[in-house]
């Protein structure tokens, strides 16, 4: 059983990741096809129904999750589709394709895939396998209510940072190596 309090943090910070990445794929769908057929994993044919389908789920998944009711069934749908990306982006750089841009925020943040980016899945994973716990049952204060609301602030400031980081982090290497 977790307190409410880091339930509450949890469900809305993955709500508001989520909400944000399939808001971003939805203002250019044209630039987040080319993403996934730069993946070369599912046939491209599939492309157009998948530049669709990736954004609602990933959408609907957020607003399920930001509900007790629906909670569980939104952390399962958004923790398959981490799973699904983060096998998808593994395969590629297992193939050796280095240079693709993941997709994950549609045009708004190119970066290319990378073992970070694995990393960075699993802490999403974790956070919305954190969000599916039970809870304990108690009454939230005014004191928690500020502290989900700053908590989820937080959250939401630490993802954008990290992936500005890792989308940075080629050309952070290339100046310490000195070839910029």
């Amino acid at each position: 059983m977790v307190d409410p309090v880091v339930i509450w943090i949890a469900a809305l910070a993955t709500a508001g990741i989520f909400a944000a990445s399939a808001t971003m794929k939805y203002r250019d769908l044209d630039e987040f096809r080319g993403a996934i057929e730069n993946y070369r994993i599912a046939p491209d044919a599939s492309a157009p129904l998948l530049m669709i389908a990736i954004p609602a789920v990933e959408f609907v998944g957020a607003v399920a999750i930001a509900f007790p009711a629906t909670r569980w069934y939104g952390a399962a749908a958004l923790f398959a589709l981490i799973a699904i990306f983060t096998a998808a982006i593994a395969i590629n750089l297992l193939r050796g394709r280095l240079y693709i841009d993941c997709g994950c925020f549609g045009p708004a943040l190119r970066q290319k895939i990378s073992w970070r980016l694995v990393a960075r899945n699993g802490v999403l994973a974790l956070l919305a396998l954190l969000a599916s716990m039970p809870e304990f049952s108690r009454s939230l204060e005014a004191l928690d209510i500020a502290t989900i609301a700053l908590g989820c602030g937080v959250s939401f400031l630490l993802y954008a940072t990290a992936n500005v980081l890792l989308a940075n982090a080629p050309r952070l290497s290339a100046l310490e190596m000195g070839d910029a």
